[in-house]
């Protein structure tokens, strides 16, 4: 049984200037209601992606995940920054995975999860399945069932069933029973695995997946986490890396950016110049969640529009990066904000410096070239001398400036974000106020192809800008540290 569907859209987005984009659904001839409901589904900033042909620069991991599945005892821990996708790619390759008699687990951690506890949860969301659609298979294996008896007959919540699991053992009973009850070929997503603050709970998950394997439960599990390294997540109970295939995941590729912008605006039968393309993806700074929701605003901005249009002005773009500001979560504006509110009125030109590149580490010398380009292109002001430029890096570190960089334990006057996705709001910002961030490419040089990472994710720098993308300046590094 085929259990993984049709073929990944194998359309490849070109870059070009006045790309037209389709002859699907006339954006204007739309009502609002039938508008936004079209837009949920083509743009998705707010929830997990789930089906294969929204989910843009992801065929070779969805491709490791599939021949993982496939393996008897074999489950996915996809890790990496937040906001790179890793519930996308979850929830996409368990959609494709599951038999079509039930609807794929998902499951979410939280700082007080327990092994106990999410496996409760697991085997109560198995169980709620079930209930829509096998009842009378229920009713003729209950009588065989030691831990799900009860919630089968509506007696019991995942709580109740939570304090009789008291064992590891306990637990794979448990799923022996649920994967039994809710279909053909089950599969669980255990998302924010990193959030489950007790190592000890966190190291347990190591003996069951071991123990999945070993007595050969019809269960998979994807695993999502952020973390720098497997490491951080598994602890010292590495013994679970063979029934494992780890997956970091790293940001989308430039062609991948613009080809989630191409997509939805297909859908409304609109034209995004070329230009326009370049800069999405370059203010997104590879994070699917910035794509989406600039694309999403966009879209908006284009639909109301007083005369009918089929082509998205600089005007509709300027807006939209404006809304998407306002729509970005408290958590990302903080640190922003701590780090220009300040007494001297010259840190967020330094703030906007910092993200002005695809290197993930950046020298401050570098840094202070992005700076001088940027102060030379606002209103005539006094520029900071290097010497004070390197003193609001510093203070960049402290937590009364938003705690934004961290220094390089290894290269001294280095440094990067402590929040990775930080930098993509920094940008934002930027371009809002009308300064262009993107990263020179003279600092990007290695010989690979559009789609390809020169180095991980968390490695220095992201995937390279693709041939062909010009920027409007170069710069040269003269400063020593």
């Amino acid at each position: 049984m085929d259990v993984w569907g049709g073929d990944q859209q194998d359309q490849k987005p070109r870059l070009v200037r006045g790309f037209f984009i389709g002859k699907n659904m006339p954006l204007n001839s739309l009502d609002k209601h039938a508008f936004g409901k079209l837009l949920s589904s083509t743009v998705y900033p707010a929830q997990p992606i789930h089906s294969i042909e929204n989910l843009f620069g992801r065929e070779k991991e969805l491709d490791r995940i599939e021949k993982a599945l496939f393996a008897g005892g074999r489950h996915v821990f996809i890790y990496g920054d937040r906001g790179v996708g890793k519930s996308s790619l979850a929830a996409t390759a368990a959609n494709q995975y599951q038999s079509s008699d039930a609807e794929y687990i998902d499951v979410s951690c939280s700082p007080d999860t327990t092994l106990a506890s999410l496996i409760a949860n697991i085997a109560y969301k198995a169980t709620q399945t079930s209930r829509l659609t096998k009842s009378t298979l229920k009713s003729s294996i209950e009588a065989n069932f030691r831990f799900l008896k009860a919630i089968i007959s509506e007696e019991s919540s995942a709580k109740d069933l939570s304090n009789e699991i008291k064992t590891t053992a306990d637990a794979i009973s448990v799923l022996i029973e649920a994967a039994e009850i809710h279909s053909e070929n089950p599969i669980v997503v255990i998302d924010e695995f990193d959030r489950i603050s007790c190592e000890h709970e966190r190291n347990l998950f190591a003996d069951l997946i071991k123990q999945i394997g070993d007595k050969r439960i019809n269960i998979k599990i994807i695993f999502t986490g952020v973390a720098k390294t497997l490491d951080s997540l598994l602890g010292a109970h590495q013994s679970a890396i063979r029934q494992l295939e780890t997956i970091e995941l790293p940001k989308l590729s430039w062609d991948a950016r613009w080809a989630i912008v191409i997509n939805a605006a297909r859908k409304f039968e609109i034209t995004v110049d070329h230009e326009m393309l370049v800069r999405i993806a370059a203010v997104s700074d590879g994070y699917p969640y910035y794509v989406h929701l600039i694309t999403e605003k966009l879209l908006w901005r284009v639909y109301e529009s007083p005369a009918e249009t089929k082509e998205v002005s600089w005007d509709h773009y300027h807006l939209a990066i404006k809304d998407s500001i306002q729509s970005i979560s408290a958590e990302l504006k903080r640190p922003y904000e701590l780090a220009i509110n300040q007494r001297t009125s010259d840190f967020e030109e330094v703030l906007w410096a910092t993200a002005d590149s695809e290197w993930i580490h950046r020298y401050v010398k570098d840094m202070y070239s992005s700076y001088e380009h940027i102060a030379k292109s606002l209103e005539p002001k006094q520029i900071l001398d290097y010497k004070k430029f390197s003193t609001r890096i510093r203070s960049l570190k402290n937590s009364s400036h938003g705690e934004i960089l961290i220094p390089d334990e290894h290269k001294k006057g280095m440094y990067s974000y402590k929040e990775k996705m930080l930098r993509g709001y920094v940008r934002m910002q930027a371009e809002a106020n009308g300064i262009e961030l993107i990263g020179d490419k003279t600092e990007t040089k290695p010989k690979q192809q559009a789609h390809a990472t020169v180095k991980s994710s968390s490695g220095y720098h992201q995937p390279k800008i693709p041939d062909g993308v010009t920027f409007k300046r170069s710069r040269s590094n003269n400063h020593e540290d």
